[in-house]
């Protein structure tokens, strides 16, 4: 599975190779939205916010709260109520059981590689 953190070098690759002049908060906004994207997988029955789904993505990437924070421009707080938010709607215990329960869902995906 490709983390977040190889997402976001593979389009800053990418911009710097057709000289699109991103700013480093377009590049954490456009990694972040791919992320969720790929993320989502097949249709499920469970129903997660884009913030769930980020904090989701950032913790089967295996990225700190304040990384989780930065990539999707919250405070750590709020990535915090996020998390805690989504333990419940997955009836998780914690983050590695939410990761577990949403690869089982369909919401992640693995494999695919860089």
């Amino acid at each position: 599975m490709i983390t977040v953190l190889t997402l976001r070098r593979h389009i800053v690759a990418v911009a710097d190779e057709l000289n699109l002049p991103l700013t480093l908060r377009q590049v954490d906004q456009l990694t972040n939205r791919v992320a969720l994207r790929s993320a989502r997988g097949k249709a499920s029955t469970l129903h997660l916010t884009n913030q769930m789904y980020a904090v989701l993505v950032g913790l089967a990437s295996g990225e700190e709260v304040e990384q989780t924070a930065n990539r999707i421009g919250r405070s750590v707080d709020t990535v915090k109520s996020h998390r805690r938010r989504l333990y419940k709607a997955l009836e998780a215990e914690n983050g590695p059981h939410a990761v577990a329960i949403a690869m089982n869902a369909g919401l992640l995906r693995t494999g695919g590689g860089a």
